[in-house]
């Protein structure tokens, strides 16, 4: 689906569903509901957090974003801790796109049916976790070997052991989250293991860890970029390094107050996820992104962007 071909339908069902929190942004705008001009995505307001947070508390349990069509909820996730917690919830309709969207982001990294994919995200209630990475591997019709949380020197030693009897191609983790798994690598080569896939969240993208030499890695190493709070599978870094934006999102590179960046200049990435039952316009990622102003070597059609 090509961005702009699902955001019509979606300001439509905002409108006639509604979404009360954004029907509201929108009304505001000056559009009506037989009154979407093609610009009017740009003429709303940016969607902070804290928005969120504030629509979720005073309306208990889901806030007032989902439509009133919206299918019902199956899984609860969240992201925060604290007075920054944030629930995300899913209908089966949501869960879907996010299968989809993920089987599209991990096969452009590489990831192919019957191969074994191990990783080491959280699970539970965490988003995005191993609960949804394996909805995912298993879309795709691949392996999902989940290692578990490292959180000890018995629990690495016990994840090398699945990991040599199994020998997945692959090894999704989080750059925070890998230290103690690679400091107890046993000494070996491992040419089986092709590459490792990093997940970046948040605001803020991290350098990536040091592979120890006793690890026995010598693959590739890309980037899948997720935004909780807008979807898990907003973008993927091609083989020349650039981020590429997932078809099912539309994103923008803004200043501060929601304008349009300028052309090659750095800028904040916001998000509009399409095909969803609880909306999100505009979502301000806290990312720093320069949009590129030349095509990719990689050839791909989706927007290419770097983290700056």
């Amino acid at each position: 689906m090509n961005a702009t071909e699902g955001f019509s339908p979606l300001l439509q069902r905002i409108m006639r569903a509604p979404s009360p929190f954004y029907r509201q942004r929108l009304v505001a705008a000056g559009c009506g509901a037989s009154s979407l001009e093609p610009d009017v995505l740009t003429r709303l307001p940016l969607t902070r957090r804290e928005e969120l947070l504030r629509d979720q508390v005073e309306h208990l349990p889901h806030g007032t974003r989902r439509c009133a069509d919206a299918a019902p909820l199956v899984r609860a996730g969240i992201t925060g801790t604290g007075a920054q917690l944030l629930v995300l919830t899913w209908s089966a309709a949501d869960l879907a796109r996010e299968r989809k969207a993920g089987a599209r982001l991990l096969g452009r990294l590489g990831v192919r049916p019957s191969m074994a994919v191990a990783n080491t995200l959280r699970g539970a209630l965490v988003t995005p976790g191993a609960l949804l990475l394996g909805d995912v591997v298993e879309e795709i019709g691949a392996l999902d070997v989940p290692l578990g949380a490292i959180e000890n020197d018995a629990a690495a030693r016990q994840a090398w052991e699945l990991v040599d009897r199994v020998r997945p191609a692959v090894l999704i983790g989080e750059p925070g989250t890998v230290t103690r798994l690679f400091a107890a690598a046993p000494s070996t080569g491992r040419p089986w293991w092709h590459g490792i896939i990093w997940l970046h969240t948040g605001s803020e993208v991290g350098e990536r860890p040091v592979v120890p030499g006793a690890a026995g890695f010598t693959g590739w190493q890309r980037t899948w970029l997720a935004v909780p709070e807008a979807t898990s599978f907003v973008a993927y870094a091609c083989e020349a390094g650039r981020m590429h934006v997932d078809e099912g999102v539309i994103a923008e590179v803004v200043d501060a107050a929601g304008v349009a960046a300028t052309p090659g200049s750095d800028g904040m990435l916001a998000l509009t996820p399409l095909g969803v039952d609880t909306p999100v316009l505009r979502y301000a990622s806290g990312l720093r992104v320069r949009a590129a102003t030349t095509p990719c070597a990689c050839g791909a059609a989706s927007m290419g962007m770097e983290l700056r």
